[in-house]
């Protein structure tokens, strides 16, 4: 009989460790990478919707707040409070962070695009904070 050329089990071994140490490394790289996507997207939400509620104070003739409620951004009608457009923020949905504003009560935005104050929202989440900030005459920019 014939031997046939194969693997001992130390070689297999050795195989399934190096792997299980590459996959572990790269699924650690991953998840950071997931996460802090997920921060960034948040912030490219909360730009728009800066810049949508600017537009919706226009198109209403109408002013619009902007606030904060129990992790949700919120922009609202100034006169009845009737929320217009929402979007949630917070583990349990799929935009994963965690927003603070300022100031705190939120901002009016007018019909001509001013507001009464400038804005600063800040989102943060998996180690990474980063800024969006409203001026008072309506410029956005992300920090």
């Amino acid at each position: 009989m014939r031997s046939r050329p194969a693997f001992s089990l130390i070689e297999l071994l050795v195989v399934v460790v190096v792997a299980g140490i590459l996959l572990t490394i790269g699924g650690a790289s991953i998840g950071r990478q997931i996460a802090r996507d997920r921060v960034l997207r948040s912030a490219t939400v909360v730009e728009g919707m800066l810049t949508e509620a600017s537009q919706l104070a226009v198109r209403r003739r109408a002013p619009v707040r902007i606030v904060l409620a129990s992790s949700a951004l919120q922009i609202t009608d100034r006169a009845s409070g009737t929320v217009i457009k929402q979007r949630n923020f917070g583990r349990a949905y799929d935009l994963r962070a965690t927003l603070a504003i300022n100031p705190t009560t939120g901002i009016t935005i007018f019909p001509n695009g001013r507001a009464d104050a400038a804005l600063a929202v800040t989102v943060s989440g998996s180690g990474l904070v980063t800024t969006v900030s409203r001026t008072a005459t309506g410029i956005v920019r992300r920090q």
